[in-house]
C-alpha cells in the first residue's frame, strides 16, 4: 500500500488563505520569480554578445536559438519520468547551480574576447537542458504545496512571474547592455539563479518524497503511459498541438526581433529592453484579470480569449515603422496587450492541465505536452533565420504573422469555446 503522501494545508481546511501569508508558497513564488527573471536576463544577452563578438546574421541567431531550445525536445520526455519519482526542489536548486556557473563562464570569455558561435551554442543547449528539468519541476512541485481550491491562483501568480519576466528581464538585458556590455550582463542572469537558490532553501516544508511504482521503474512504460493520457484527453491534445505551432511561429518571432529594432528601425538595445518590458505591465494586468474572468465566462472561453487576443495583436509588429516615437508606441502596445492576454490563457492552462492529470502523472504529462510545446521551439528558430535570410526582417515577420494569425481562427474553432466543467465534459472524450 502507497505510504500517503502530505495534504498541503490550503487544501486541509476549506477556506481560501491568501497565497501571500503562505511561507513554502512564497518561497517558492520568489525562486521561480528570480530565476525565471535571469534566464530572460541571459536570453535577450546571448544574441547581443553574438552581435557584438561577430556581427551575427539572422540565420545564426536562429541556430543559436535552436541550441537553446533543443533539450525540450530532446529532454522533456524522460526527465519528466525521472521527476515524478524524485523530490521536485532539489531538481530546481540543481538547475539553478548549474545555470549559474556557465553563465559566469560564459561572462568571463565575452570580456576577454573569447567569445565564438559554438561557445555561445553550447551554453545555450546547458541552458535550455536546466530549464527543461527546472520549468517541469516547477510545475509539478506547486500542486504539492499548495490546495486544489487555491491553484487558480497559485497559477495566476505564477504565471504573471513567467510573463513579467519574459518582459521584464529583456527590459533589464538591453538597458545594462547599453550601460556596460552584453557579456556583463550575463553576470545578472547569473546572480538571478544564486537567489533563487537561496529563496527555494530558505522554505521550511518538508517535501514527501514519490511512492515507490508497483511492478518496477519501467521509464517507457511510464512516458507511453503519460502519453496516452495527453491523447485521450480533447482538451490536452487540442492544447498540446496548438501550443506547439504558436510557439514555433513565437520563437521565429523573437528570432528576428532584435536584429529588427536594431537595424531595421535603427532604436538603441534600451528600447528593445524597454519595448518587451511593456508586456511586464500587460503581464500584471493579466494576472489580475485571468481568475475574475474565468469564473465569470469559464476556462475554456477565458483560453481563446487570452490565446485569441495574444496572437492577435502581433499583426502590429511588421507594420511598425515611421518616426522613432510612433514606431516605438506600435511596438509598447504590442508587447503591453500581448503580455496581458497571453498570461490570461497561460494561467488557466496550467490550471486546466493541474485539475485533469492526477498528482502521480503530472510531471510526465506536463513534460509530454511540452516536447510538442516547447519542442517546436528550435524549429521555429531556424524558420525565423531562413526567412530573415531569404525575404528580408520585415516580409519574414509578415509571414510569422500569418502562423499567429491562423491559431487564432484555429482557436476560435476549437473545443474549447464550449467546454463547460472540464472534470465532467472530460467523461465524454472520445
Amino acid at each position: 500500500m502507497n505510504a500517503p503522501t502530505r495534504t498541503p494545508r490550503a487544501a486541509r481546511g476549506g477556506s481560501r488563505q491568501s497565497l501571500w501569508r503562505d511561507r513554502g508558497f512564497l518561497a517558492y513564488w520568489t525562486g521561480q520569480t528570480v530565476s525565471r527573471l535571469g534566464v530572460q536576463i541571459a536570453g535577450l544577452a546571448l544574441p547581443l554578445v553574438a552581435i557584438a563578438a561577430f556581427d551575427a546574421s539572422a540565420f545564426e541567431l536562429g541556430i543559436i536559438n535552436a541550441a537553446l531550445f533543443a533539450p525540450y525536445l530532446l529532454f522533456s520526455m524522460p526527465a519528466g519520468a525521472w521527476i515524478d519519482r524524485s523530490r521536485k526542489r532539489p531538481v530546481l536548486v540543481t538547475a539553478d547551480l548549474v545555470r549559474f556557473g556557465v553563465l559566469v563562464a560564459l561572462a568571463v570569455l565575452g570580456m576577454v574576447g573569447l567569445v565564438d558561435m559554438v561557445t555561445i551554442c553550447l551554453v545555450g543547449f546547458v541552458m535550455g537542458t536546466c530549464a527543461v528539468f527546472f520549468d517541469i519541476a516547477g510545475s509539478a512541485y506547486l500542486p504539492s504545496i499548495i490546495g486544489k481550491d487555491q491553484l487558480l491562483d497559485g497559477n495566476g501568480k505564477l504565471q504573471a512571474t513567467i510573463v513579467f519576466s519574459k518582459s521584464g528581464g529583456p527590459a533589464v538585458a538591453g538597458v545594462l547592455a547599453e550601460l556596460t556590455s552584453a557579456a556583463q550582463t550575463l553576470f545578472a542572469g547569473a546572480a538571478s539563479s544564486l537567489l533563487s537558490v537561496l529563496a527555494l532553501l530558505s522554505s521550511r516544508r518538508p517535501e514527501t518524497a514519490p511512492a515507490p511504482r508497483e511492478g518496477g521503474r519501467d521509464m517507457v512504460a511510464e512516458i507511453r503511459e503519460s502519453l496516452s493520457f495527453i491523447i485521450g484527453n480533447k482538451y490536452l491534445r487540442f492544447l498540446t498541438i496548438r501550443s506547439g505551432v504558436n510557439n514555433a511561429f513565437f520563437v521565429a518571432r523573437n528570432t528576428l526581433l532584435p536584429l529588427f529594432v536594431l537595424n531595421t528601425l535603427d532604436l538603441s538595445s534600451t528600447i528593445l529592453g524597454l519595448v518587451l518590458g511593456a508586456g511586464a505591465v500587460g503581464a500584471l494586468a493579466g494576472s489580475m484579470i485571468a481568475r475574475p474572468l474565468a469564473e465569470r465566462t469559464g476556462l475554456g472561453r477565458t483560453i481563446v480569449i487570452g490565446f485569441g487576443t495574444g496572437s492577435l495583436v502581433q499583426v502590429l509588429l511588421p507594420l511598425a515603422g515611421g518616426p522613432d516615437w510612433l514606431a516605438v508606441a506600435m511596438l509598447t502596445s504590442l508587447f503591453g496587450i500581448s503580455g496581458c492576454f497571453m498570461t490570461i490563457g497561460n494561467t488557466n492552462v496550467a490550471t486546466l492541465q493541474q485539475m485533469l492529470v492526477p498528482r502521480e502523472l503530472l510531471g510526465r504529462a506536463v513534460a509530454g505536452m511540452r516536447t510538442v510545446t516547447w519542442g517546436s521551439m528550435p524549429l521555429g528558430a531556424l524558420l525565423g533565420g531562413a526567412l530573415g535570410t531569404a525575404l528580408g526582417l520585415r516580409t519574414a515577420l509578415a509571414v510569422v504573422v500569418v502562423g499567429f494569425l491562423a491559431s487564432a481562427t484555429w482557436l476560435a474553432l476549437s473545443p474549447l469555446t464550449t467546454m463547460r466543467n472540464p472534470l465532467e465534459d472530460d467523461d465524454d472524450d472520445d
